[in-house]
């Protein structure tokens, strides 16, 4: 039997792409529906950012054509969906998800700049108070980057952006929820 889990939920989806050898993100959410599966809401809600930009279909694919702004035109198709993070914010379970689709960055995305690992200080409080959206990103990124060398499944989809594999290369690779120490951490442990 699934847990329901009490309170709200919201679906955070991270839509990135590259260019000029950076990584550019826009961040698109929403609730997460009743009932509703929260992979199957973040493809949708990915798919809302890039509905409206336009991507040539090529002739004789009637069939393959979406909506979009003119009936000649179809979002680009989804390569990668990773679910990246999840926190709680303003009342809020969110789960965030990264989002590739031909390596291009959405309309209105903004770049990433480099941005270390949100913590409280406190080894004892794991969330720190507040958690901005490049910090999310940037975790995710790191997190992309280290799927990029430990799953061939996201490594292969991966490769076939060049511009994006590149990008990576800017981001030291940790695993979801990977800690980094604010300082100096001792081997010795108190006999």
């Amino acid at each position: 039997m699934e847990r329901v889990l009490p309170g709200r939920v919201r679906v955070e989806v991270l839509v990135v792409g590259a260019r000029d050898g950076a990584v550019h993100y826009r961040p698109v959410d929403g609730e997460l529906p009743a009932g509703a599966h929260p992979d199957a809401t973040a493809t949708a809600l990915a798919a809302s950012l890039v509905n409206a930009r336009p991507v040539a279909v090529p002739d004789g694919l009637g069939g393959a054509q979406c909506d979009g702004p003119q009936p000649v035109w179809a979002p680009p198709p989804l390569t990668m969906l990773h679910s990246t993070s999840w926190r709680y914010a303003a009342g809020a379970v969110v789960l965030t998800y990264v989002a590739v689709f031909d390596g291009a960055p959405p309309p209105g995305a903004t770049v990433l700049g480099p941005h270390g690992i949100a913590h409280s200080g406190d080894p004892a409080a794991p969330s720190p108070p507040y958690v901005c959206a490049d910090a999310v990103a940037a975790h995710a990124m790191r997190h992309v980057a280290w799927l990029r060398g430990a799953d061939e499944v996201a490594a292969t989809a991966l490769a076939r952006l060049p511009g994006l594999w590149r990008a990576l290369d800017g981001y030291v690779p940790a695993p979801a929820g990977g800690f980094a120490p604010a300082g100096p951490v001792s081997a010795h442990r108190p006999g």
